[in-house]
C-alpha cells in the first residue's frame, strides 16, 4: 500500500513538472502568489497607518487609539517609534498637554536611537516653550557656509504673457488663444516675494536644521535682546541661514528697538537676495508699522535695484495708510524710475483699498505719456478695480490714447467688465466718430 501510494504521488508530480513546463506563464504567477502568501503580514504597520489616515482626517481620537494600539501591540516593531511620535502628536492636539510632555520625556529613554528624536524634542519645546541646557551651544556651534540656490531655467517671468506670436493668434492673460487678429495683453506683474508664517516653509525637510528652527523660536520668546545677537552671528556666518530667516516674523513682532535695526541691516547690507526681500517683508509687517516704516522704506529706494524695489513697494502697499498709498503713487509718476518698477507700483495702487484709487490710477496715466508700457499696465489695474468710474476713464483711454496698443488693451479690458456700463462703453467705440 505504501509503495503503490509512493508511486502514485511520484506519478503525479512528474504530472505537474510536465504541465509546468508546457505553460511556463500560468505557474510563474503562481508560484509568486504563493511565495508571498508566506510572508508574515506586518500588522503593526497596517495598524500605523489606519492611525495615520484618522490623523490626516483629523479624527485624533480615533487616531490616538491606534497609535496606542501599535505601542502597546509591538513595543519592538521598527514602526513603534514613529507611532510614539504620532501619539504625542495627536495628544498636544487634543489638548492633553500634560499626557505629551510625560511621554515625551520618556520617548529618549524607550528610543534613544530613533531617527524620530529631534522631531520629538522639538515639540517638546513648542509644548513647554523651554529651551535646552544647550540652547546656545546648538545655535552657535559650526554654523553652515552659505545656501546654494539652484539658477532657475531661462524663461519668461510667472505671470508674464509672451508676445510676438502668429498673426492669427491672440494673446490673453490666459495663454495663447486662436483669433483673427493679434493683441498684445499686458502682464501682470509678478508679486514681490512674500514670506509670511503661513507661506515660510518653516518646516525644514533637514531634521538639525528644523530642531535648530524651534530652538530659536523658543530664544526668541524667552530672551529677546540674546536672541538678536545669536541670529546676527549666524548670519555673518552665513547670509541665507534658513534658522534666522524663519524667525524674521518674531524680530517683527518684537518691542525691543533692536528689532527694525536688525532688519534694516539685513535690506542695507545683507549679500543674499532672499535675506533681503523678506527683511523687507517683515519691515512693512513690523510691529507699529506707519509713517515711521513708511519713511524708512522710501529713504533705501534709491540704492536698491529693480527687485528690491518691487518688495519695497510691496510693503509700502500692504502698510494700509494714505502715506503708504501716496508713496506708492510718487513711485509710479517718478520718470526717473524703470518701467518695470512704474507698472509695478500702479498694480498695487489698483489693488489699495484707497478710495479715491480710479482718480490715482487717472493721475498716473496722464503722467505716463512717455511710457506705453506703463499705460498698459495702468489699464489692466483699472480694470481690476470694478469701479464705474474705471469704465469711463478706461473707455476714454481706448478712444483717445495716441498709441494704438495701448487702445487695444484698453479694449481688451474693457470687454472683461460685465457691466452695462462697460458695453455701453464698448458700443459707442463702435459708432462712427463725428468729425
Amino acid at each position: 500500500m505504501h509503495s503503490r501510494m509512493k508511486w502514485i504521488s511520484t506519478n503525479l508530480l512528474i504530472i505537474i513538472v510536465a504541465t509546468l513546463a508546457l505553460v511556463p506563464a500560468a505557474p510563474a504567477q503562481v508560484r509568486i502568489v504563493m511565495q508571498q502568501s508566506l510572508l508574515p503580514a506586518d500588522e503593526a504597520r497596517n495598524v500605523f497607518n489606519a492611525g495615520l489616515k484618522l490623523w490626516d482626517e483629523f479624527r485624533y481620537t480615533e487616531a490616538e487609539s491606534k497609535f496606542r494600539e501599535v505601542i502597546r501591540r509591538f513595543p519592538k516593531n521598527q514602526i513603534a517609534d514613529r507611532s510614539e511620535y504620532y501619539l504625542i502628536r495627536t495628544l498636544s492636539r487634543q489638548g492633553k498637554r500634560a499626557d505629551a510632555v510625560n511621554r515625551i520625556a520618556e520617548f529618549a529613554k524607550k528610543y534613544p536611537k530613533s531617527q524620530w528624536m529631534n522631531d520629538v524634542q522639538e515639540l517638546r519645546i513648542e509644548l513647554t516653550d523651554q529651551m535646552p541646557s544647550t540652547a546656545e551651544t546648538i545655535l552657535l556651534r559650526a554654523p553652515q557656509g552659505p545656501t546654494p540656490f539652484a539658477t532657475p531655467a531661462p524663461g519668461p517671468t510667472p505671470g508674464t504673457v509672451v508676445v510676438g506670436v502668429g498673426p492669427s493668434q491672440v494673446v490673453t492673460p490666459f495663454g495663447v488663444q486662436p483669433g483673427s487678429f493679434h493683441i498684445a495683453v499686458p502682464p501682470m506683474p509678478p508679486m514681490p516675494p512674500m514670506h509670511a508664517p503661513f507661506v515660510f516653509e518653516s518646516q525644514n525637510s533637514d531634521p538639525e536644521i528644523s530642531l535648530q528652527q524651534e530652538i530659536m523660536r523658543a530664544v526668541f520668546r524667552n530672551n529677546f535682546d540674546r536672541a538678536i545677537e545669536i541670529a546676527t552671528e549666524r548670519l555673518k556666518a552665513n547670509p541665507a541661514d534658513p534658522v534666522v530667516l524663519s524667525s524674521l516674523n518674531l524680530i517683527a513682532d518684537g518691542r525691543s528697538p533692536q528689532a527694525a535695526s536688525m532688519l534694516l541691516t539685513i535690506v542695507k547690507s545683507s549679500p543674499n537676495a532672499k535675506a533681503r526681500r523678506d527683511a523687507i517683508y517683515w519691515l512693512g509687517r513690523s510691529r507699529g508699522a506707519g509713517d515711521s516704516t513708511v519713511d524708512t522704506l522710501v529713504s533705501l529706494l534709491p540704492a536698491l535695484g529693480d527687485e528690491d524695489a518691487e518688495a519695497i513697494i510691496y510693503s509700502l502697499s500692504q502698510v494700509r495708510s494714505d502715506k503708504a498709498l501716496n508713496a506708492v503713487v510718487t513711485i509710479a509718476r517718478d520718470k526717473s524710475k524703470s518701467e518695470r518698477v512704474r507698472s509695478n507700483a500702479a498694480y498695487w495702487v489698483g489693488q489699495s483699498r484707497g478710495p479715491n484709487r480710479v482718480g490715482l490710477l487717472q493721475d498716473i496715466y496722464k503722467n505716463s505719456m512717455d511710457n506705453a508700457k506703463v499705460r498698459q499696465q495702468i489699464t489692466y489695474a483699472l480694470s481690476q478695480t470694478r469701479d464705474v468710474q474705471a469704465v469711463a476713464v478706461m473707455s476714454n483711454i481706448a478712444e483717445t490714447d495716441p498709441d494704438l496698443e495701448v487702445r487695444k488693451n484698453a479694449v481688451y479690458w474693457l470687454g472683461g467688465i460685465r457691466s452695462p456700463e462697460a458695453t455701453q462703453a464698448l458700443e459707442r467705440l463702435l459708432l462712427p466718430q463725428k468729425k
